[in-house]
């Protein structure tokens, strides 16, 4: 009698099996189209370029849109000044996204020594996967623009604004990195452009710091965490990207030659989740994506991984875990530095945000993200985005406890209050996230079609 209950339940599971070892299949194909296509972009570059890359610039890519102009005149001259520092010249794109303007920023620039300041314009986006022609000009008369080869004696660190026209399909980050990499990028390696030999992707409030340990909090902003990870791709060609771990910090008001902007202030709480990623980033499986605040790749690399993504998926909000997903599959090597962070955004605990029914600020950032790796994992399946990114329980606090408390150990120093106050606000986290995890769950990001939203 059991062997045939066992049987009709056996027979009866077909159905759904077969289902879902052909839905599995349906990811895999997918996938590994993407791939192909970022292989054969490659492939294009390299025989575009014969393989040849320009050693003595390295290339800055960043997104900006409101409220960017907090952070971009403190953080621009930083990292410019950072790659000086190891005896190079910076050539940075700021991407001002669908029609933002930044007036003080770029006068404050201007000022600067030693930077040449380009703008340029995008005409209106043909679509929300296609990327928009840019020009020198506002009315975007005449050919478009290309960037040429440069001596290596050329002595100025070179800024381009690129000021993307307001349009239906131009709105969110990934709109302007299409633009940028797709048409700027892409198009001036087709007229013969020799490229920098790597890109740094960074966020307009990125900083690229160092951890240090007992020293003092604002010590860290004076350490120089990109010429570690630079120096770690010159020393090492079998790697392909490498990048920093991703530490949110709260961040306060401050003034900066008559400006107002934002610090981080390392000495302020964290919410719990951001705390929880803060331990966990780059330590265990589940959580090794490239942060995009702070990645430095060869430049075929980032370049052919963005121009796919930003065309076939015009609505990926998280497209640091894209791309961290198709570089894993692609068979690119890729590394996380430890030590190396890169600063990143958290709202304060009882910051409230009204356009969200969340409203707690903090808790609405992962929502948002949460949402666009759902959003992937129907894509790609969890099968093979989960050694990137996985938002199940957290099994490696019990599985690998001990380096998980070492890890914790090491972010904070510990004491009675400080593990007891630990251990609450981790518990918070876990239940806090199964909670957005249900409601992002029921709310992926659409990635593709004219119904595709990119901003956040």
């Amino acid at each position: 009698m059991f062997i045939d209950t066992f049987r009709r339940i056996s027979v009866c599971q077909i159905p759904s099996l077969k289902k879902k070892q052909l839905f599995k299949s349906t990811q895999d194909s997918v996938l590994n189209s993407d791939i192909k296509a970022v292989k054969y972009c490659r492939e294009w570059i390299i025989s575009k370029t014969k393989n040849t890359f320009d050693n003595t610039r390295i290339l800055g890519v960043v997104a900006a849109a409101n409220k960017a102009d907090s952070f971009l005149p403190y953080t621009i001259p930083k990292i410019i000044q950072q790659i000086a520092d190891m005896g190079m010249k910076a050539d940075i794109i700021i991407g001002l996204n669908h029609g933002f303007e930044c007036p003080k920023v770029i006068e404050y620039f201007d000022l600067l020594p030693n930077i040449q300041i380009t703008h340029l314009y995008t005409e209106a986006k043909p679509e929300n996967n296609i990327p928009a022609k840019i020009f020198d000009n506002v009315e975007c008369i005449g050919e478009p623009y290309f960037l040429d080869k440069i001596s290596p004696e050329y002595s100025q660190h070179r800024i381009f604004f690129i000021h993307q026209k307001v349009s239906l399909h131009s709105s969110g980050k990934i709109r302007v990195l299409g633009d940028i990499y797709g048409s700027l990028l892409l198009n001036s390696i087709e007229k013969g452009w020799t490229p920098p030999e790597f890109v740094v992707t960074f966020d307009a409030e990125t900083q690229f710091l160092l951890e240090t340990k007992h020293q003092a909090i604002d010590s860290k902003l004076d350490t120089n965490s990109l010429m570690l990870i630079v120096n770690e791709l010159k020393n090492s060609p079998q790697i392909d990207i490498v990048s920093t771990r991703n530490k949110f910090v709260v961040y306060q008001k401050a003034m900066l030659d008559n400006m107002e902007i934002l610090l981080p202030d390392f000495s302020q709480e964290l919410p719990p989740i951001q705390l929880f990623l803060n331990v966990v980033h780059g330590r265990f499986s589940g959580y090794k994506w490239n942060p995009g605040g702070g990645i430095v790749a060869r430049t075929d690399v980032m370049i052919s991984l963005l121009v796919v993504i930003s065309e076939r998926y015009p609505g990926i909000r998280v497209e640091d875990v894209h791309l961290s997903i198709l570089a894993h599959h692609a068979g690119f090597n890729s590394d996380i530095l430890l030590k190396a962070i890169s600063i990143n955004r958290s709202p304060k605990i009882g910051e409230i945000t009204m356009n969200s029914s969340l409203k707690s600020a903090w808790m609405e950032q992962i929502y948002r993200w949460n949402s666009g790796c759902k959003a992937l994992e129907l894509r790609y399946g969890k099968h093979n985005i989960s050694p990137i990114v996985d938002d199940g329980f957290p099994w490696f606090t019990i599985t690998r406890s001990l380096d998980f408390l070492r890890a914790l150990i090491e972010h904070n120093k510990i004491n009675l209050p400080t593990i007891i106050k630990n251990v609450k606000f981790l518990a918070i986290a876990l239940i806090t996230s199964r909670q957005i995890r249900r409601k992002s769950s029921n709310n992926p990001d659409i990635l593709q079609g004219s119904t595709a939203k990119a901003f956040w």
